[in-house]
């Protein structure tokens, strides 16, 4: 007789959400309450292979149910938060997954909440407020027509939103008792990026979050533009994007991941790539760099810099 678990296992997440939520067979998409992290015991991370470009992120899985009967278990894949502001903010596009090879099909929920992981998903939505509105009041500071105002309390000082948007991708999957399971998905991935800055701007900016050494730096300075125009020096900067992986909820597996790889992938070898990592990666090529490691327990989410020098005519 399988055992429905009553979890959310995500992208290497195990999320909780309040009994509410399964008190009958509603979508997650009527679940109210704030989600949590929590262990999941009996479903092993075998293998994780992940790779990471600006264009892609793909990502093969295998789990292995260690008891001994079946588990039914609601997966969520999390997504970082959006930001909206100054920098442009692409959408995860092209969500595919596949469970042993077949297409699954999954449900797009979006979740909202405040700093201290308060659920205000229903609360924004009653509200008339979607993406579009909470990006147009972080640009603009002003509340979008013919719609009410935040409440006080979901701002900050500055009256900017303090509360974060995120998507997740749901579903329900079986694990038989005793053997493994292959899960992959790939997207487009979410990106901040903008119009190039200055060298010495995303170095202030990215220094702590995507770990910029000396090395990094100086590769920053290096593809700065500065061309000569009517007798005085332009800078155009550099062309840069962020992207972030949610990687140590991993972490809520049964033991560590027996096998991880981890594959970065440029778009031009002149490129620059910076992150926060708990590992040596090695080039394998002038693209690409690539970590492998037995019983890897991740200590830290990615948070990647990619850099490049202008095209200017």
């Amino acid at each position: 007789m399988p055992i429905h678990i009553r979890a959310l296992i995500g992208s290497l997440l195990a999320l909780l959400l309040n009994s509410a939520a399964f008190a009958n067979d509603s979508s997650f998409g009527d679940a109210n309450g704030s989600i949590t992290l929590k262990y999941q015991p009996h479903i092993s991370m075998d293998k994780e292979s992940l790779f990471i470009s600006e264009a892609e992120v793909r990502v093969d899985y295998v789990f292995t149910n260690t008891s001994s009967q079946d588990l039914i278990v609601p997966i969520a894949f999390p997504m970082p938060p959006m930001f909206f502001g100054s920098a442009d903010h692409s959408s995860i596009d092209n969500f595919t997954l596949k469970v042993n090879g077949k297409t699954q099909p999954t449900e797009h929920r979006l979740v909202v909440q405040l700093a201290d992981k308060t659920d205000i998903t229903t609360e924004l939505k009653q509200l008339g407020w979607g993406i579009d509105e909470v990006a147009y009041f972080a640009e603009y500071g002003e509340i979008p027509k013919g719609k009410p105002a935040l409440p006080k309390e979901w701002l900050d000082e500055e009256q900017q939103i303090a509360f974060t948007l995120s998507d997740y991708f749901v579903w329900e999957q079986t694990f038989p008792a005793g053997q493994s399971v292959s899960i992959s998905h790939s997207y487009t991935p979410s990106l901040s990026t903008g119009i190039p800055d200055t060298a010495n701007s995303i170095i202030d900016t990215y220094t702590e979050l995507a770990c910029l050494d000396e090395s990094a730096k100086q590769g920053i300075r290096k593809r700065n533009l500065i061309v000569r125009q009517d007798g005085e020096d332009v800078e155009y900067g550099v062309e840069w994007s962020h992207l972030s992986y949610i990687l140590v909820t991993a972490n809520n597996w049964q033991g560590s991941i027996k096998d991880f790889k981890l594959t970065l992938k440029k778009s031009q070898p002149t490129d620059l790539i910076s992150l926060c990592f708990d590992g040596e990666l090695k080039k394998t090529d002038p693209l690409t760099f690539e970590f492998q490691q037995k019983q890897f327990t991740p200590k830290q989410d990615l948070s990647i810099l990619f850099i490049r020098k202008p095209n200017i005519e």
